[in-house]
Protein backbone atom coordinates (compact mmCIF):
# COMPACT_ATOMS: atom_id res chain seq x y z
CA UNK A 1 0.00 0.00 0.00
CA UNK A 2 0.68 3.84 -0.86
CA UNK A 3 1.62 5.58 1.95
CA UNK A 4 0.08 8.86 1.94
CA UNK A 5 3.27 11.10 2.31
CA UNK A 6 4.64 8.71 -0.90
CA UNK A 7 1.22 9.69 -2.97
CA UNK A 8 1.29 13.22 -2.01
CA UNK A 9 4.87 13.74 -3.28
CA UNK A 10 4.04 11.57 -6.36
CA UNK A 11 0.80 14.11 -6.93
CA UNK A 12 3.43 17.00 -6.58
CA UNK A 13 5.60 16.14 -9.20
CA UNK A 14 3.36 15.14 -11.28
CA UNK A 15 1.53 18.44 -10.86
CA UNK A 16 4.69 20.69 -10.58
CA UNK A 17 7.00 19.09 -13.59
CA UNK A 18 4.48 16.85 -15.37
CA UNK A 19 4.57 13.22 -16.07
CA UNK A 20 6.17 13.72 -19.30
CA UNK A 21 8.98 15.43 -21.25
CA UNK A 22 7.35 17.18 -24.55
CA UNK A 23 10.89 18.43 -25.26
CA UNK A 24 13.26 20.65 -23.36
CA UNK A 25 13.04 21.44 -20.05
CA UNK A 26 12.22 24.36 -18.79
CA UNK A 27 15.30 26.89 -17.49
CA UNK A 28 14.33 29.02 -14.40
CA UNK A 29 16.28 31.64 -12.89
CA UNK A 30 15.56 33.90 -9.66
CA UNK A 31 16.20 36.97 -8.19
CA UNK A 32 14.90 38.82 -5.15
CA UNK A 33 14.98 42.35 -3.80
CA UNK A 34 16.55 43.63 -0.45
CA UNK A 35 16.37 47.30 0.54
CA UNK A 36 15.35 49.06 -2.81
CA UNK A 37 16.38 52.53 -3.07
CA UNK A 38 17.79 52.80 0.23
CA UNK A 39 21.55 54.31 1.58
CA UNK A 40 22.48 52.01 3.08
CA UNK A 41 24.07 50.71 0.01
CA UNK A 42 26.35 53.67 0.14
CA UNK A 43 27.02 54.25 3.98
CA UNK A 44 27.06 50.31 5.18
CA UNK A 45 26.31 47.78 2.48
CA UNK A 46 24.56 44.78 3.46
CA UNK A 47 26.57 41.12 2.86
CA UNK A 48 25.86 39.79 -1.12
CA UNK A 49 24.56 36.54 0.85
CA UNK A 50 21.95 38.63 2.70
CA UNK A 51 20.23 38.67 -0.57
CA UNK A 52 18.00 35.55 -0.96
CA UNK A 53 18.48 35.02 -4.97
CA UNK A 54 20.67 36.67 -7.35
CA UNK A 55 19.97 35.31 -10.87
CA UNK A 56 20.20 32.12 -9.58
CA UNK A 57 19.73 28.91 -11.88
CA UNK A 58 16.98 27.60 -9.85
CA UNK A 59 16.01 23.28 -10.89
CA UNK A 60 14.79 22.95 -14.46
CA UNK A 61 10.86 22.43 -14.74
CA UNK A 62 9.08 20.03 -17.14
CA UNK A 63 6.15 20.32 -19.22
CA UNK A 64 3.02 18.50 -18.82
CA UNK A 65 0.06 17.86 -21.29
CA UNK A 66 -1.99 18.71 -17.71
CA UNK A 67 -3.55 22.00 -18.31
CA UNK A 68 -4.30 23.04 -14.59
CA UNK A 69 -6.05 25.86 -13.84
CA UNK A 70 -4.95 27.86 -10.85
CA UNK A 71 -5.85 30.95 -9.10
CA UNK A 72 -2.93 32.21 -11.66
CA UNK A 73 -2.47 31.71 -15.07
CA UNK A 74 -0.44 33.17 -17.87
CA UNK A 75 -1.45 31.48 -21.51
CA UNK A 76 1.78 32.25 -24.16
CA UNK A 77 0.64 32.83 -27.81
CA UNK A 78 3.61 33.08 -30.05
CA UNK A 79 1.62 33.66 -33.15
CA UNK A 80 0.64 36.73 -31.55
CA UNK A 81 4.06 38.91 -31.73
CA UNK A 82 4.22 42.92 -31.06
CA UNK A 83 7.33 44.98 -31.25
CA UNK A 84 10.87 43.77 -31.79
CA UNK A 85 13.44 44.60 -29.03
CA UNK A 86 16.30 46.91 -29.60
CA UNK A 87 18.06 46.39 -26.57
CA UNK A 88 18.96 46.51 -23.20
CA UNK A 89 21.36 48.79 -21.59
CA UNK A 90 22.28 51.88 -19.09
CA UNK A 91 24.34 55.14 -19.16
CA UNK A 92 28.22 55.87 -19.49
CA UNK A 93 27.90 59.34 -18.67
CA UNK A 94 31.33 60.48 -16.76
CA UNK A 95 30.30 59.80 -13.37
CA UNK A 96 30.00 56.63 -14.31
CA UNK A 97 32.95 56.65 -16.55
CA UNK A 98 35.08 57.80 -13.58
CA UNK A 99 33.49 55.16 -11.10
CA UNK A 100 34.64 52.46 -13.24
CA UNK A 101 38.41 53.48 -14.28
CA UNK A 102 39.18 55.04 -10.57
CA UNK A 103 42.15 52.89 -9.07
CA UNK A 104 41.77 50.48 -11.53
CA UNK A 105 43.93 48.66 -13.72
CA UNK A 106 42.94 47.44 -17.65
CA UNK A 107 41.95 44.67 -16.71
CA UNK A 108 39.79 45.23 -13.79
CA UNK A 109 37.90 47.67 -15.72
CA UNK A 110 37.90 45.38 -18.21
CA UNK A 111 35.94 42.92 -15.65
CA UNK A 112 33.80 45.32 -14.83
CA UNK A 113 32.77 46.41 -18.28
CA UNK A 114 32.59 42.40 -18.86
CA UNK A 115 30.69 42.19 -16.24
CA UNK A 116 27.56 44.61 -18.40
CA UNK A 117 28.28 43.86 -21.63
CA UNK A 118 28.79 39.86 -21.58
CA UNK A 119 24.99 37.92 -21.93
CA UNK A 120 27.37 34.73 -20.61
CA UNK A 121 29.01 36.03 -17.49
CA UNK A 122 27.47 39.34 -17.25
CA UNK A 123 24.45 41.55 -17.91
CA UNK A 124 24.30 41.48 -21.89
CA UNK A 125 23.66 45.69 -22.23
CA UNK A 126 23.88 45.91 -25.69
CA UNK A 127 22.77 50.28 -25.42
CA UNK A 128 24.72 52.62 -23.36
CA UNK A 129 23.52 56.26 -23.40
CA UNK A 130 26.69 58.86 -23.83
CA UNK A 131 25.90 62.98 -23.38
CA UNK A 132 26.85 65.27 -25.98
CA UNK A 133 29.02 67.21 -23.09
CA UNK A 134 28.31 67.69 -19.79
CA UNK A 135 24.97 66.55 -18.05
CA UNK A 136 23.83 66.47 -14.34
CA UNK A 137 26.64 63.33 -13.67
CA UNK A 138 29.83 65.00 -14.86
CA UNK A 139 33.05 67.02 -13.68
CA UNK A 140 34.85 68.49 -16.13
CA UNK A 141 36.94 71.03 -13.88
CA UNK A 142 39.60 69.90 -15.19
CA UNK A 143 39.12 70.63 -18.63
CA UNK A 144 36.47 73.75 -18.25
CA UNK A 145 36.68 76.91 -16.45
CA UNK A 146 33.00 77.13 -15.47
CA UNK A 147 33.04 76.49 -11.74
CA UNK A 148 31.05 73.64 -11.93
CA UNK A 149 33.03 71.97 -14.54
CA UNK A 150 30.41 71.97 -17.32
CA UNK A 151 31.41 72.80 -21.46
CA UNK A 152 29.93 71.65 -24.62
CA UNK A 153 32.28 71.37 -27.48
CA UNK A 154 31.83 74.59 -28.46
CA UNK A 155 31.95 77.02 -25.57
CA UNK A 156 34.30 79.23 -28.07
CA UNK A 157 32.19 80.09 -31.20
CA UNK A 158 35.56 79.97 -33.06
CA UNK A 159 36.34 76.38 -32.19
CA UNK A 160 34.73 72.89 -31.90
CA UNK A 161 36.48 70.21 -30.22
CA UNK A 162 35.70 67.01 -28.48
CA UNK A 163 39.06 67.21 -26.41
CA UNK A 164 37.71 67.85 -22.88
CA UNK A 165 36.48 64.12 -23.85
CA UNK A 166 40.05 62.95 -24.45
CA UNK A 167 41.31 64.66 -21.49
CA UNK A 168 38.55 63.15 -19.18
CA UNK A 169 39.04 59.56 -20.15
CA UNK A 170 35.46 59.34 -21.98
CA UNK A 171 36.54 58.45 -25.86
CA UNK A 172 39.16 55.42 -24.35
CA UNK A 173 36.41 53.91 -21.81
CA UNK A 174 34.15 53.82 -25.12
CA UNK A 175 36.73 52.60 -26.86
CA UNK A 176 37.26 49.96 -24.35
CA UNK A 177 33.59 48.71 -24.32
CA UNK A 178 34.03 48.58 -28.37
CA UNK A 179 36.85 46.44 -27.89
CA UNK A 180 35.50 44.02 -24.64
CA UNK A 181 31.94 43.64 -26.94
CA UNK A 182 34.01 42.56 -29.95
CA UNK A 183 36.39 40.40 -27.82
CA UNK A 184 33.60 38.18 -26.59
CA UNK A 185 32.56 34.86 -27.72
CA UNK A 186 30.57 35.61 -29.57
CA UNK A 187 31.41 39.37 -29.97
CA UNK A 188 28.62 41.54 -29.07
CA UNK A 189 26.87 44.42 -31.21
CA UNK A 190 27.50 47.64 -29.04
CA UNK A 191 24.41 50.62 -29.43
CA UNK A 192 25.58 54.24 -28.94
CA UNK A 193 22.49 56.98 -28.29
CA UNK A 194 23.94 60.31 -27.64
CA UNK A 195 21.71 63.63 -26.06
CA UNK A 196 22.71 67.02 -25.20
CA UNK A 197 21.88 68.80 -21.89
CA UNK A 198 22.52 71.95 -23.76
CA UNK A 199 24.28 73.98 -26.88
CA UNK A 200 27.02 76.09 -26.50
CA UNK A 201 26.02 79.15 -24.52
CA UNK A 202 26.29 81.80 -27.20
CA UNK A 203 23.22 79.68 -29.13
CA UNK A 204 20.79 80.44 -25.84
CA UNK A 205 18.14 83.30 -24.52
CA UNK A 206 20.74 82.87 -21.06
CA UNK A 207 23.84 82.98 -22.59
CA UNK A 208 24.68 80.38 -20.43
CA UNK A 209 24.62 76.49 -20.25
CA UNK A 210 22.47 76.49 -17.55
CA UNK A 211 18.78 77.95 -18.41
CA UNK A 212 17.09 79.77 -21.46
CA UNK A 213 16.44 78.33 -24.48
CA UNK A 214 17.75 78.65 -28.22
CA UNK A 215 17.85 81.68 -29.64
CA UNK A 216 15.48 82.14 -32.61
CA UNK A 217 16.99 81.52 -35.84
CA UNK A 218 19.90 79.43 -34.24
CA UNK A 219 18.39 76.01 -35.63
CA UNK A 220 20.98 75.15 -38.20
CA UNK A 221 23.83 76.25 -35.87
CA UNK A 222 22.78 73.67 -33.19
CA UNK A 223 22.40 71.16 -36.03
CA UNK A 224 25.89 71.97 -37.82
CA UNK A 225 27.18 71.18 -33.97
CA UNK A 226 25.56 68.02 -33.72
CA UNK A 227 26.79 66.65 -36.99
CA UNK A 228 30.40 68.21 -36.02
CA UNK A 229 30.08 65.46 -32.81
CA UNK A 230 28.75 62.88 -34.67
CA UNK A 231 31.77 63.58 -37.07
CA UNK A 232 34.48 63.83 -34.32
CA UNK A 233 32.91 60.44 -32.63
CA UNK A 234 32.99 58.58 -36.00
CA UNK A 235 36.50 59.54 -36.62
CA UNK A 236 37.37 58.25 -33.08
CA UNK A 237 35.63 54.57 -34.18
CA UNK A 238 32.69 55.34 -32.03
CA UNK A 239 29.59 55.26 -34.66
CA UNK A 240 26.65 56.64 -33.25
CA UNK A 241 23.33 55.08 -33.80
CA UNK A 242 20.98 57.62 -32.41
CA UNK A 243 20.48 60.83 -30.56
CA UNK A 244 17.97 62.97 -29.58
CA UNK A 245 18.06 67.17 -30.22
CA UNK A 246 17.53 67.59 -26.36
CA UNK A 247 17.48 66.02 -23.02
CA UNK A 248 14.55 66.75 -20.87
CA UNK A 249 13.32 69.56 -23.38
CA UNK A 250 10.23 70.29 -21.48
CA UNK A 251 12.00 71.46 -18.27
CA UNK A 252 14.68 73.94 -17.57
CA UNK A 253 16.98 72.84 -14.54
CA UNK A 254 18.11 76.01 -12.31
CA UNK A 255 21.56 74.31 -11.33
CA UNK A 256 22.92 72.26 -14.27
CA UNK A 257 22.78 72.16 -18.32
CA UNK A 258 19.44 72.38 -20.16
CA UNK A 259 16.95 74.32 -21.99
CA UNK A 260 13.35 74.45 -22.41
CA UNK A 261 12.19 74.02 -25.68
CA UNK A 262 8.46 74.16 -27.07
CA UNK A 263 7.15 71.70 -29.18
CA UNK A 264 7.41 74.44 -32.33
CA UNK A 265 10.94 74.82 -32.21
CA UNK A 266 11.41 70.64 -31.51
CA UNK A 267 9.52 70.64 -34.93
CA UNK A 268 12.17 73.28 -36.53
CA UNK A 269 14.86 71.88 -34.89
CA UNK A 270 14.05 68.37 -36.30
CA UNK A 271 13.32 69.58 -39.35
CA UNK A 272 16.93 71.63 -39.52
CA UNK A 273 19.11 68.25 -37.91
CA UNK A 274 17.95 65.71 -40.46
CA UNK A 275 17.98 68.21 -43.44
CA UNK A 276 21.49 68.79 -41.99
CA UNK A 277 22.22 64.88 -41.32
CA UNK A 278 21.05 64.76 -45.15
CA UNK A 279 23.09 67.37 -47.14
CA UNK A 280 23.66 66.67 -50.40
CA UNK A 281 26.99 68.69 -50.26
CA UNK A 282 28.14 67.02 -47.55
CA UNK A 283 28.94 62.99 -46.24
CA UNK A 284 25.73 62.04 -45.52
CA UNK A 285 25.10 60.55 -41.55
CA UNK A 286 22.62 58.00 -40.52
CA UNK A 287 22.11 58.62 -37.31
CA UNK A 288 18.51 57.95 -36.32
CA UNK A 289 16.96 61.24 -34.55
CA UNK A 290 14.50 60.50 -31.84
CA UNK A 291 12.11 62.88 -30.02
CA UNK A 292 11.22 64.47 -26.75
CA UNK A 293 13.95 62.52 -24.87
CA UNK A 294 10.94 63.08 -21.77
CA UNK A 295 8.49 62.47 -19.27
CA UNK A 296 5.09 60.07 -20.77
CA UNK A 297 2.89 63.22 -20.69
CA UNK A 298 5.33 64.96 -23.47
CA UNK A 299 3.55 62.74 -25.76
CA UNK A 300 1.21 65.34 -27.08
CA UNK A 301 4.47 67.28 -27.77
CA UNK A 302 5.69 64.08 -30.09
CA UNK A 303 2.49 63.70 -31.65
CA UNK A 304 2.37 67.15 -32.55
CA UNK A 305 5.47 67.26 -33.94
CA UNK A 306 4.55 63.86 -36.43
CA UNK A 307 1.54 65.07 -37.60
CA UNK A 308 2.99 68.24 -38.49
CA UNK A 309 5.84 66.34 -39.89
CA UNK A 310 3.47 64.34 -41.78
CA UNK A 311 1.93 67.27 -42.83
CA UNK A 312 4.67 68.39 -45.00
CA UNK A 313 5.63 64.48 -46.37
CA UNK A 314 8.83 64.69 -43.89
CA UNK A 315 7.19 62.58 -41.11
CA UNK A 316 10.62 59.89 -41.70
CA UNK A 317 12.64 62.86 -40.53
CA UNK A 318 11.94 61.47 -37.05
CA UNK A 319 13.15 57.71 -36.29
CA UNK A 320 10.91 57.57 -32.68
CA UNK A 321 10.32 59.29 -30.03
CA UNK A 322 12.35 58.71 -26.61
CA UNK A 323 10.92 58.73 -23.02
CA UNK A 324 11.45 59.27 -19.38
CA UNK A 325 9.28 58.22 -16.64
CA UNK A 326 9.92 61.14 -13.57
CA UNK A 327 6.18 61.83 -13.40
CA UNK A 328 3.16 60.00 -11.98
CA UNK A 329 1.81 59.94 -15.27
CA UNK A 330 1.23 56.23 -17.42
CA UNK A 331 3.13 54.35 -19.36
CA UNK A 332 0.14 53.71 -21.30
CA UNK A 333 0.88 57.31 -23.29
CA UNK A 334 3.32 55.44 -24.97
CA UNK A 335 0.86 53.46 -26.34
CA UNK A 336 -1.55 56.29 -27.23
CA UNK A 337 1.28 57.80 -29.26
CA UNK A 338 2.28 54.53 -31.18
CA UNK A 339 -1.12 53.93 -31.86
CA UNK A 340 -1.28 57.23 -33.64
CA UNK A 341 1.82 56.50 -35.32
CA UNK A 342 2.26 52.70 -35.74
CA UNK A 343 5.48 53.36 -38.02
CA UNK A 344 7.59 55.44 -35.71
CA UNK A 345 9.39 53.48 -33.10
CA UNK A 346 8.98 53.51 -28.90
CA UNK A 347 12.33 53.98 -26.97
CA UNK A 348 12.85 53.91 -23.43
CA UNK A 349 16.08 55.82 -22.82
CA UNK A 350 16.13 56.86 -18.86
CA UNK A 351 14.72 56.17 -15.53
CA UNK A 352 16.76 53.35 -13.06
CA UNK A 353 14.19 50.93 -11.51
CA UNK A 354 14.60 49.80 -7.81
CA UNK A 355 13.08 46.34 -6.64
CA UNK A 356 10.63 44.19 -7.92
CA UNK A 357 8.07 47.33 -8.67
CA UNK A 358 10.96 48.38 -10.75
CA UNK A 359 10.96 45.25 -12.37
CA UNK A 360 6.84 46.15 -12.59
CA UNK A 361 7.67 49.11 -14.39
CA UNK A 362 10.12 47.68 -17.22
CA UNK A 363 7.14 44.86 -18.18
CA UNK A 364 5.37 48.08 -18.46
CA UNK A 365 7.54 49.98 -20.59
CA UNK A 366 7.60 46.69 -23.36
CA UNK A 367 3.56 46.40 -22.38
CA UNK A 368 2.96 49.93 -24.08
CA UNK A 369 5.29 49.33 -27.20
CA UNK A 370 8.88 50.46 -26.18
CA UNK A 371 11.75 48.66 -27.67
CA UNK A 372 14.21 49.13 -24.74
CA UNK A 373 14.65 50.09 -21.46
CA UNK A 374 17.78 51.94 -20.40
CA UNK A 375 19.22 52.61 -16.52
CA UNK A 376 20.52 55.95 -15.75
CA UNK A 377 24.10 56.23 -14.04
CA UNK A 378 25.48 53.00 -13.58
CA UNK A 379 28.21 53.42 -11.00
CA UNK A 380 29.36 55.64 -8.49
CA UNK A 381 32.31 56.24 -6.36
CA UNK A 382 31.53 55.63 -2.89
CA UNK A 383 32.27 59.38 -2.02
CA UNK A 384 28.84 60.68 -4.16
CA UNK A 385 30.59 64.02 -4.67
CA UNK A 386 33.96 62.92 -5.89
CA UNK A 387 33.05 63.19 -9.58
CA UNK A 388 29.82 64.49 -9.76
CA UNK A 389 28.98 68.58 -9.65
CA UNK A 390 25.35 68.30 -10.45
CA UNK A 391 22.61 68.45 -7.66
CA UNK A 392 22.25 64.84 -7.47
CA UNK A 393 25.43 63.98 -5.72
CA UNK A 394 24.39 63.23 -1.79
CA UNK A 395 22.32 60.31 -0.13
CA UNK A 396 19.18 62.40 0.22
CA UNK A 397 19.27 62.43 -3.81
CA UNK A 398 20.87 59.76 -5.35
CA UNK A 399 19.72 56.07 -4.92
CA UNK A 400 21.54 52.94 -5.16
CA UNK A 401 23.40 52.47 -8.73
CA UNK A 402 23.84 48.68 -10.12
CA UNK A 403 27.88 48.75 -9.00
CA UNK A 404 29.08 50.84 -6.06
CA UNK A 405 33.17 51.23 -5.20
CA UNK A 406 33.86 49.90 -2.04
CA UNK A 407 34.46 52.20 0.51
CA UNK A 408 37.70 50.70 1.61
CA UNK A 409 39.71 50.04 -1.82
CA UNK A 410 39.02 51.65 -5.15
CA UNK A 411 39.88 49.11 -7.13
CA UNK A 412 36.95 46.81 -5.62
CA UNK A 413 33.57 47.18 -6.27
CA UNK A 414 29.98 45.74 -4.96
CA UNK A 415 26.86 44.76 -6.96
CA UNK A 416 23.53 45.92 -6.14
CA UNK A 417 20.78 43.57 -6.28
CA UNK A 418 19.34 46.08 -9.02
CA UNK A 419 22.00 44.50 -11.05
CA UNK A 420 20.36 40.69 -10.78
CA UNK A 421 17.20 42.07 -11.24
CA UNK A 422 17.72 44.41 -14.33
CA UNK A 423 19.91 41.07 -15.73
CA UNK A 424 16.36 38.99 -15.74
CA UNK A 425 15.77 41.11 -18.61
CA UNK A 426 18.90 41.99 -20.47
CA UNK A 427 20.51 38.57 -20.37
CA UNK A 428 17.92 36.73 -21.25
CA UNK A 429 15.96 38.65 -24.07
CA UNK A 430 17.95 39.44 -27.14
CA UNK A 431 18.62 42.19 -29.48
CA UNK A 432 16.01 41.12 -32.13
CA UNK A 433 13.52 39.62 -29.91
CA UNK A 434 9.94 40.34 -30.02
CA UNK A 435 7.65 40.34 -27.44
CA UNK A 436 4.74 37.99 -27.99
CA UNK A 437 1.03 37.64 -26.24
CA UNK A 438 0.62 36.09 -22.62
CA UNK A 439 -1.84 36.98 -19.85
CA UNK A 440 0.06 39.73 -18.14
CA UNK A 441 -1.45 39.35 -14.98
CA UNK A 442 -1.87 42.16 -12.46
CA UNK A 443 0.46 43.90 -9.86
CA UNK A 444 -0.95 42.77 -6.90
CA UNK A 445 -0.38 39.42 -7.44
CA UNK A 446 1.93 38.52 -10.30
CA UNK A 447 2.80 40.26 -13.85
CA UNK A 448 4.13 38.56 -17.28
CA UNK A 449 5.64 39.51 -19.79
CA UNK A 450 7.26 37.16 -23.06
CA UNK A 451 9.48 37.16 -25.56
CA UNK A 452 10.49 35.05 -28.24
CA UNK A 453 14.10 35.64 -28.86
CA UNK A 454 15.67 34.55 -32.80
CA UNK A 455 17.03 31.57 -32.01
CA UNK A 456 13.33 30.39 -30.97
CA UNK A 457 13.92 30.40 -27.60
CA UNK A 458 10.93 31.67 -25.20
CA UNK A 459 11.42 33.77 -22.52
CA UNK A 460 8.72 34.57 -19.88
CA UNK A 461 9.60 36.95 -17.14
CA UNK A 462 7.59 36.85 -13.96
CA UNK A 463 7.68 39.23 -11.06
CA UNK A 464 5.86 39.01 -7.41
CA UNK A 465 5.35 42.28 -5.61
CA UNK A 466 3.48 40.60 -2.58
CA UNK A 467 5.18 39.42 0.77
CA UNK A 468 3.98 35.41 0.01
CA UNK A 469 5.19 33.00 -1.96
CA UNK A 470 2.99 32.82 -5.34
CA UNK A 471 2.03 29.72 -7.55
CA UNK A 472 1.23 30.06 -10.86
CA UNK A 473 0.53 27.82 -13.76
CA UNK A 474 1.96 28.89 -17.39
CA UNK A 475 0.48 27.45 -20.48
CA UNK A 476 1.88 27.15 -23.88
CA UNK A 477 0.48 25.37 -27.22
CA UNK A 478 -1.12 22.35 -25.47
CA UNK A 479 1.54 22.07 -22.63
CA UNK A 480 1.59 23.51 -18.96
CA UNK A 481 3.84 23.91 -16.28
CA UNK A 482 3.30 24.85 -12.62
CA UNK A 483 6.15 26.55 -10.02
CA UNK A 484 5.96 28.87 -7.40
CA UNK A 485 7.89 32.45 -7.37
CA UNK A 486 9.26 33.72 -3.97
CA UNK A 487 7.70 36.90 -2.28
CA UNK A 488 9.36 40.07 -3.56
CA UNK A 489 11.41 38.07 -6.39
CA UNK A 490 11.37 38.15 -10.04
CA UNK A 491 11.59 34.81 -11.98
CA UNK A 492 12.79 33.79 -15.76
CA UNK A 493 11.45 31.08 -17.36
CA UNK A 494 13.43 29.78 -20.71
CA UNK A 495 12.34 27.16 -23.23
CA UNK A 496 12.34 26.53 -26.57
CA UNK A 497 9.33 26.70 -29.31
Amino acid sequence: MISKKLLLTILFYIVSYGYTNDGEDIQVYLSSELLPESSIWFTNPPDQNEINYKLDKQESLRWSKIKKTNDITTTINSKTTYQSVLGIGTSLEATTLYAISKGKTDEQIRKILTLLIDPKNGLGFNMFRITIGTSDFSDGRTVSSHPKGFYTYQDDIENFSIEPDKKTGIIKMLKLVQDVAANLDPPQSIIFFAAPWSPPAWMKTSEELIGGTLKKGYEKQFARYLRRFIEAYQNEGIPIYAISTQNEPNFIPDNYPGMKLSAKQQLDLTIATYEEFHNPKKTELHTKIWLNDHNFEDWVNADYILNELKRIGKDYYASGTAFHNYTDYPATYMSRLYNNHPEHEIIFTEHSEWGISGMYNIQNYFWNWSRSYMYWVTMTTHDLDEYNQGPYNNLTELSPTLLIENPNESDKWYTTPEYYLLGHFSKFIRPGAYRIDCDKGNSEELSFVTFRNSDGGIVLIATNQTEKSKHFTFLFKDKSSSTSIPPRSIGTYIWKE
